[in-house]
């Protein structure tokens, strides 16, 4: 079950303005609004940071190394060992 919780906020009056209007061209509540435009920007920092991470990992010549040796040895017994990718 989703626990929701109220939260007071202070924006400038063109920010309400805007968002009243967004929300409302979607059909949906400014407390939902927000929330989903929340929810997404979350999701997107959590992506990069991910990816950063991943970056990080592959940024070691050993692990890129390792990574490139097994795929290859995948890829010699896999029935698509002639595609190239």
């Amino acid at each position: 079950m989703r626990q929701t919780v109220r939260v007071a906020l202070s924006l400038p009056q063109p920010v309400v303005e805007a968002v009243d209007e967004l929300a409302e061209r979607r059909g949906e509540s400014r407390s939902h609004f927000i929330a989903s435009l929340l929810r997404r920007v979350a999701s997107a920092k959590r992506d990069r940071q991910i990816s950063a991470e991943i970056d990080a990992l592959f940024s070691d010549p050993a692990i890129r190394a390792e990574q490139r040796e097994t795929a290859e040895a995948f890829l010699s017994i896999s029935p698509w060992h002639s595609e190239r990718w």
